[in-house]
This record gives C-alpha cells, sequence and structure tokens, in this order.
C-alpha cells in the first residue's frame, strides 16, 4: 500500500507523520484499521458499514446504530481510513490530507427533477462545474428526458417544459457522461444530500455502484461559516451575500456555476480559519461531529469508567460540563458520523482545545458531581441546570383576615406558605393567573375599607367587594390543597373550583385555558417534587477506586454528607452521617432554587435501587444500630458485584 500521512494539528500546525502497514517480524500485532485497510485495498471499492462490521468486526446481527458506532471506532481514529459516504467506508484519498485547498479540484453538480422523491420523480437536467485552483476549468449540462410529463408547477419554477426535454438523452447515456466528467474529483453540492440521494439512486439502478468520493455540502459550510451573518442560507440568498456573477435561477448550469463561485468565496474562509486542506474541508463540510473528528486525540487518555468531563476553550475556560458510564466511549461518540449534536454542543466542539475529566464510582456519583459541577461553573453550552434565575415560588401569606397568592424568587422569613420551587417565572404566572380566576383571592397588595378600593386600582375579591370571610377562607383552603394536597385532592380541589367558576359566568377563553393546563402542570409538579423531597435514606455506591464503597446520605430529598467506607471499621462514620441526617430534618422549609435536579438524581436512583440492600431507608426514631447493619450489608452487597470490566476498544466485537 505505501507509505499513507496523517495530520496531527497543533493550534494550526500540520506535521506529516508516516503511516505504514505492519512488517513481518516488527511484533506488532494487526490491528482492526489494519484489517479494514487489507479489506478495501482487496477489494478495491469503499465498503458499507454492515460489510465491514460482518467482515472486520465479525458483528452480523446487531443493529445498525450499534454497527455504525463500531465501524467508526475504527475509521475515526486512523489517518488512513475516511467515510465516503454516510454508510460508506473507504481508504482516504492519497495525498488529500496534505492537498491545499488553494490547489485542489472539486466537481460542483446541481440536479433539477420532477419532485423530491428518488424513484417517483426524475431527473431533468444535469450541470456541472470543475473548480481546481480556485478556478473554473470545465462545465457540463445536459438536459434528461424523464420518460413522464413534468408536473405544471415544476416547470412553473425551472422553466423547463415537456417539449423541451422530448428527445433529450435518458438518464441511463446521461449519468455515464457526468461520471466521466467528475472522476475522482470531490463532489459539491448545495443541500448535497438531496443532489446525491437521485445521482446514488440511479447509479445504482444502472449500474449496481454509489458515487464513493467525498463531498462538500455548501450549505452546511455556510451555515458553520457565516452564522448570523446572512437571514437565511438558500443558494439565491448566499449568491446575493458573495456577489457572484452567475446567479441561480433554478436551472443545472447556471446554479452549479453560483454554487462554484459561492465555494471559492467559502474556501478562502476556511483557509484564514485554518481548516487549510482538503480532508478538513471535507470534514467541516460534513454533518454531524465528523468535522471535529481530528479532536479525537483530545480523548485518547481518557478511561473506560464512569465520571464528568469538561469541555474547555484556548483560555482553559468551562464550555460544557457532561457525564459518562464509559468516559472514553462517550466523549469519542461526538467525534464520529452518528455525532449529531444540538446548536450548543456544536458551538463547543467548534471552539474545544481541552477536555478534563473527573473519575466517579458510578453513574450515579457521576450524575451528582455534573449537577454540582454545573451549579458551580454556569458553562455556556450547558442547558440543563442552569436556569435557577428563572425559578420560582407560588406564596400564600397568612396571618391576616384576606391571604393573598403571588410568585416570588425566594422564600421569605415572614409567615406564609411557600409551593415550589417552579421551574420557571412564566410557569409560575401562569398558574397564579388561574387560582386567580378560578378562586376569589385578592389581588392587590394591600386591604382596603369594605366598598371603598382607592383610586385607580382594580376591584378584587378582597375585602373591598364586601367579600364573605368564610367564603373566603373556603377559597384558601382550596388553593391550599391544590398546591399541597395528594392528587387525588388536589384533582378534586380543581374540578369544584373549575365547576363553581363556570357557573358564576367566567369565560375560560384560549389564554383561560392555557393558565389552567399550566396550572395542573404545576400541581402534578408539586406532587412529585413532595414526594421526592420527602425522601430520607442511605445510598450505598461503589467507590472511585475500587475498593470500599460510598455512602450518600439523603436528607429531603437531597445529600447532606458522603462518606468513603472500607470494608470495615466505618460504624463512627456512618453515625456522624446520620446525625447530618437527623440535623437536617429540622429544615423542613421549601427546597432551594438549584436544588430540584438534585432531588431529580436522588430519587431516581432511590427507585432503581428499590429493594437492593445498597438502599437503607432512615426514618426518624430508628434506631441507629439498625441502620448501621443495613448499610454494612449494602458495603457487602456491592463488594459483591463485580464491577464492568474496562472494554479494549479496538477489540471491540473482535
Amino acid at each position: 500500500m505505501g507509505i499513507r500521512t496523517a495530520t496531527a494539528r497543533d493550534d494550526g500546525l500540520q506535521l506529516p507523520l508516516p503511516i505504514t502497514r505492519p512488517q513481518p517480524g516488527t511484533g506488532r500485532r494487526a490491528t482492526l484499521a489494519d484489517k479494514l485497510c487489507a479489506l478495501l485495498e482487496r477489494r478495491g471499492r469503499p465498503l458499507e458499514v454492515g460489510h465491514v462490521a460482518a467482515q472486520v468486526l465479525r458483528v452480523r446481527q446487531a443493529p445498525e446504530r450499534l454497527q455504525r458506532l463500531l465501524v467508526a471506532e475504527i475509521v475515526d481514529g486512523d489517518p488512513r481510513l475516511a467515510w465516503r459516504g454516510r454508510d460508506l467506508v473507504g481508504l482516504a484519498p492519497p495525498g488529500w490530507a496534505l492537498t491545499r485547498l488553494e490547489h485542489a479540484t472539486f466537481c460542483v453538480v446541481d440536479l433539477e427533477t420532477t419532485g423530491g422523491a428518488p424513484g417517483h420523480s426524475k431527473v431533468t437536467e444535469i450541470g456541472a462545474v470543475r473548480v481546481s485552483g480556485l478556478q473554473v476549468v470545465g462545465r457540463f449540462s445536459t438536459l434528461v428526458d424523464p420518460e413522464r410529463p413534468i408536473p405544471p408547477p415544476i416547470s412553473g419554477i425551472t422553466g423547463i417544459t415537456d417539449q423541451m426535454v422530448r428527445g433529450m438523452p435518458l438518464i441511463d447515456e446521461a449519468l455515464p457522461r457526468l461520471i466521466e466528467f467528475a472522476g475522482e474529483d470531490v463532489l459539491v453540492a448545495h443541500n448535497a444530500p438531496f443532489d446525491l440521494r437521485f445521482l446514488n439512486y440511479e447509479r445504482h439502478r444502472l449500474a449496481g455502484s454509489y458515487f464513493t468520493q467525498p463531498w462538500l455540502d455548501t450549505l452546511v459550510l455556510a451555515r458553520r461559516l457565516l452564522r448570523r451573518r446572512v437571514e437565511r442560507h438558500d443558494l439565491g440568498t448566499l449568491a446575493r451575500w458573495a456577489d457572484t456573477t452567475v446567479r441561480p435561477c433554478h436551472r443545472a448550469l447556471p446554479d452549479a456555476e453560483a454554487t462554484a463561485e459561492l465555494l471559492v468565496t467559502l474556501v478562502h474562509m476556511l483557509v484564514e480559519r485554518g481548516e487549510d486542506t482538503l480532508e478538513r474541508a471535507v470534514a467541516v463540510g460534513q454533518p454531524g461531529g465528523v468535522r471535529h473528528s481530528h479532536k479525537l486525540a483530545l480523548v485518547e487518555d481518557l478511561p473506560a469508567r464512569p465520571g464528568v468531563y469538561l469541555m474547555r476553550d484556548r483560555r482553559g475556560g468551562v464550555l460544557y460540563v457532561g457525564k459518562a458510564v464509559n468516559l472514553r466511549r462517550r466523549v469519542r461518540s461526538y467525534f464520529g458520523p452518528q455525532g449529531r449534536h444540538g446548536r450548543l454542543i456544536g458551538h463547543a466542539l467548534e471552539q474545544l482545545e481541552r477536555v478534563d475529566h473527573e473519575v466517579c464510582g458510578s453513574e450515579f456519583e457521576a450524575l451528582l458531581r455534573e449537577d454540582a459541577l454545573i451549579r458551580e461553573l454556569r458553562p455556556p453550552c450547558n442547558r440543563r441546570g442552569t436556569g435557577q434565575a428563572a425559578r420560582r415560588y407560588l406564596r400564600l401569606t397568612s396571618g391576616d383576615a384576606w391571604p393573598r397568592l403571588y410568585p416570588v424568587a425566594r422564600p421569605v422569613t415572614s409567615a406564609g406558605d411557600h409551593f415550589g420551587p417552579l421551574r420557571s417565572e412564566r410557569t409560575a404566572r401562569l398558574a397564579t393567573e388561574a387560582l386567580h380566576l378560578l378562586l376569589p383571592l385578592r389581588t392587590c397588595r394591600f386591604a382596603c375599607a369594605p366598598g371603598a378600593p382607592p383610586p385607580g386600582t382594580r376591584a378584587c375579591a378582597g375585602p373591598c367587594r364586601d367579600a364573605d370571610p368564610a367564603a373566603y377562607d373556603r377559597a384558601v383552603g382550596r388553593a391550599r390543597a391544590m398546591l399541597s394536597g395528594e392528587p387525588a385532592a388536589a384533582a378534586e380541589a380543581l374540578l369544584a373550583a373549575l365547576g363553581d367558576a363556570v357557573r358564576s359566568g367566567v369565560h375560560l377563553d384560549a389564554h383561560a385555558r392555557e393558565a389552567v393546563d399550566a396550572l395542573t402542570g404545576v400541581m402534578a409538579d408539586l406532587a412529585r417534587l413532595r414526594r421526592a423531597a420527602a425522601l430520607s435514606c442511605v445510598l450505598v455506591e461503589p467507590a472511585a477506586g475500587g475498593e470500599g464503597a460510598t455512602a450518600f446520605f439523603v436528607a429531603g430529598g437531597r445529600v447532606v454528607d458522603r462518606a468513603d467506607l472500607p470494608v470495615t471499621g466505618s460504624a463512627a462514620r456512618v453515625a456522624d452521617g446520620l446525625a447530618r441526617i437527623r440535623a437536617a430534618w429540622a429544615d423542613d422549609g421549601p427546597p432551594p432554587p438549584d436544588a430540584l435536579e438534585e432531588i431529580a438524581i436522588v430519587h431516581d436512583r432511590a427507585r432503581e435501587r428499590a429493594g437492593h440492600p445498597g438502599l437503607v431507608a432512615v426514618v426518624p426514631g430508628q434506631a441507629g444500630p439498625q441502620v448501621l447493619a443495613g448499610v454494612a450489608a449494602g458495603v457487602a452487597a456491592v463488594l459483591a458485584e463485580a464491577p464492568p470490566a474496562e472494554e479494549d476498544e479496538e477489540a471491540i466485537g473482535a
């Protein structure tokens, strides 16, 4: 096979590294990547993922997604291999790792069709432009007879009529001419999956093969390079932005020429960013995480253990915090063809320069650590756990004759009941509106004399409306039942309030129905939160070091203490943790705004552990020795469970 070249990137520097085949007598065992390279050489063409999984990994019955993940473990870590399409693996084109974009050759393609579904719809026109050295050096264009009528709406868009294509070459003749024109050039198209679906469908139908060369999508490139500098990323808008000499008009050759001019502009931007080789340009122009595969070296030292990882930028700032059961596998997954991410994760991967990690003893401990780090660091690319500022409580005042209900950001020390925290200010506002709509509760901030509301204030259900104190107390009781009662009692109170409101002439318009829906969701959330926050127990989990166990002491649904317990001699430390639980029982206030994630994590783990010795319930008045014995049994059970073996990722599926 000769010598291949890999690139190692560090702040834009590229170093050529010789990658040679193992020679007899060297003593190095052939890796899965070596075997795949040899197989591709023998077959002389790219291979489908399923074929690679069967021939190299000996995996034949696994789900397609798992096959892709396993094959990606081989392909993404070896510069001799490349994805030659979504489901095709091949040898990397010779020299493409060092071919500079200014000297690369591309074939820009555009199609016009009778519709959007290959097979049902047919090609009516093909246009292609060869770009070499950032100059147009060749053109190809032909109309194609689809052998069926062109729908009038399509003719209205493209201007191509049945008369124009009558007598033109069939796709059986036109496609081989395009194949000859394109050769092995990198294919380029705007919204490339559309054009490639038609091209590969027809090529496979005619010859049983596919277009297997790498390809670029100028739509993907424009979105990643321009972001919000343009309102839209359609070809017409981008052509105006790039001031192309040819403007797209829904004809194949002009659209291909406009795409070629746009490609040249985007190539200049790529070079300015340091993405100056053909290999890097193809990676950036691919969907998913493939464009970041050169950063795989950042994760090679991660262990196959539970823990948390921190993505950092060039300055060391934390971009994203995540948890994993297997750190190495999870972080590597960001860089493969299945690595489809949202906007925030994609932003983190763009800036990623370093990955730090902490090993934990279990997924539960990793979840707790992730939550703590997110609350402490507030990473810009994390969405979950960073919205504490928007959380609200519903406060029902007490100590006066006319209690009032309203949302607050924090529980206040004065008399009153607080229900929450709720996840958003809008939810709290809508729930409050629903309660005021259904119940005669006052809305003003002060109680005024009966029948005499102050000038400029809206009359409410308070004393200025000559309200009946007994009826008002019943309304307050209903509000308290909805927000603090058991689900059945809360639902009964809501239905009764709804019935009274409708009978009294209250009109439930669209906004009122939305508010009542929000109130129903708040009632369910509060019921779940009360159950979770009532939990007091000891959770015994594996220790991070692999020896002994870790006890998490839970009170009010939150971890109030933790202790690493050896195999023996842990009674004193457990007693200290139980003392922390007893001290926490005195605090019967609502949880703080930042406690929601932790309470949910602990509650979910306790449900998973139901019936397991690793869950030891603690109730007020329970004898200490009984709990100590339960914790000892939990430690023994955790130690007896065989920990998952660390996986050799090159041997997966072999």
